[in-house]
């Protein structure tokens, strides 16, 4: 599922008036809505870079960009960031989306899955609530003596690899714990891990991870607080309409007038 946003102006009924121009003036109509399409298209990257934070890198990899006919282009968000520009109600289970795929099935038949809540993500792609918990977390690290970032790295020089730290650091001031009306403590069994990769790089990871289930275990938890639409191809279509009815369009027609 995504939704598209349409640049489809009819820029040959547009020249007819200008009979024996008729062609020059459509090429420069065309040329006038495919400079709109793409200024709209950065309009829209320009929004999300500004609003948005934890959900920025996914809102700008589902945008698509293309041509799909001779002058008509089309703005698009897929399924991956349509969550952002249509939101998400206020307590909507996220259960059933978070176990649709990936699953292991118990005993008793219900499906379970580990989620990883990764606290180690630059600031930007971090919530304001995640930055209150890693602020907390990085001062809980530096009474132990551990790096937040920082290789840890062997006698050797070697980077250490595997599980390196496990904490249990309870809940930040003013936080609470898990998703929904979860009651595991958001920093208990924090683990540090590193691990070389294919390219030779270390990466540091520090997660913790909490089991959702479709059984009576997750029963009212992992709610979804609520997610204000952003809209932002509804925003950029208005923005656009107004930059060609009052300048772009303008323009073209004084040059053939």
């Amino acid at each position: 599922m995504s939704i598209k946003l349409n640049f489809n102006i009819d820029a040959e009924g547009l020249a007819e008036q200008f009979k024996s121009f008729k062609v020059e003036v459509e090429q420069d109509l065309n040329k006038a809505v495919a400079n709109l399409a793409a200024i709209t298209d950065a309009k829209v990257k320009e929004m999300a870079s500004q609003e948005l934070s934890s959900s920025r890198k996914d809102f700008m990899d589902s945008l698509g960009f293309e041509e799909i006919s001779p002058g008509v282009w089309v703005i698009s968000v897929d399924e991956g960031g349509l969550w952002v520009e249509e939101g998400i109600d206020a307590n909507k289970d996220m259960k059933p989306g978070l176990l649709a795929k990936d699953f292991k099935t118990s005993k008793d038949g219900n499906r379970y899955k580990a989620i990883p809540f990764d606290y180690g993500k630059a600031p930007s792609n971090q919530t304001p609530s995640t930055q209150v918990i890693v602020g907390y977390l990085k001062q809980q690290l530096k009474k132990e003596g551990v790096p937040f970032k920082k290789i840890e790295r062997n006698t050797d020089g070697s980077p250490k690899v595997g599980k390196l730290h496990e904490f249990d650091f309870g809940n930040p001031k003013g936080t609470m714990g898990g998703p929904g009306k979860g009651n595991t403590p958001v920093l208990k069994n924090l683990s540090i891990y590193q691990s070389v990769t294919k390219t030779g790089n270390v990466r540091r990871d520090i997660l913790t991870f909490r089991t959702v289930s479709s059984g009576p275990g997750s029963a009212g938890k992992w709610h979804h607080p609520g997610l204000e639409a952003k809209k932002f191809l509804d925003r950029a279509l208005e923005w656009a309409m107004k930059e060609w009815e009052e300048k772009i369009l303008p323009e073209v027609m004084e040059k053939w007038k």
